[in-house]
């Protein structure tokens, strides 16, 4: 990694805090479709269509989406020693778990708490080892695009990137009785 890089540059944050939305889709099993080299998370299949048309799908989306937002974060305190990038996401995620706190329909889970078992997931996920040395490289990927003008990454080299950090994730085998929500 080039040694010029550090927090101080805005770009070389954002790229750090892209690396960790990047990531966490990619932990999530999602279809990375591009990342825009802007403070959101990357867009990604699961945008274009539920996995199916159902309430549990759409709350998958929603959780996933607050991990994703969560993950960008999670690696910027992780590798300049707090958050400061885009903190807008904070904002995001609130109204997130609002909207969730209103879908799961119980009393006694209310967003706040929606919020910190999300937070505390994502940094579960970036707990292990071998995410915690992608966020670098990760970053020095999105960073030399950002330094060659190329604002948009398509999503297939992103994922090869991470592949070669982190062992892909299992992938959910379900039969027909799952799919149904018979099982």
């Amino acid at each position: 990694m080039t040694e010029t890089l550090d927090c101080d540059d805005e770009a070389y944050r954002l790229s750090v805090y892209m690396a960790g939305h990047a990531i966490t889709a990619y932990l999530l099993g999602q279809q990375i479709t591009s990342i825009i080299m802007l403070p959101r998370p990357p867009m990604m299949l699961a945008e274009k269509a539920f996995a199916s048309h159902n309430w549990d799908s759409f709350i998958e989306t929603l959780e996933n989406r607050v991990l994703e937002l969560f993950g960008g974060q999670t690696a910027e305190e992780m590798i300049c020693g707090h958050s400061s990038c885009c903190s807008g996401d904070i904002s995001r995620i609130d109204e997130i778990t609002r909207i969730l706190e209103a879908l799961y329909g119980e009393d006694d889970y209310d967003s706040e708490e929606i919020l910190f078992d999300l937070e505390d997931k994502t940094q579960e996920m970036f707990a292990d080892q071998q995410v915690h040395d992608a966020i670098l490289p990760v970053a020095e990927f999105f960073f030399e695009h950002e330094e060659a003008g190329e604002m948009e990454i398509d999503g297939k080299a992103v994922t090869r990137i991470i592949e070669q950090y982190v062992p892909a994730p299992e992938k959910k085998k379900q039969g027909i009785l799952e799919l149904l929500k018979l099982a």
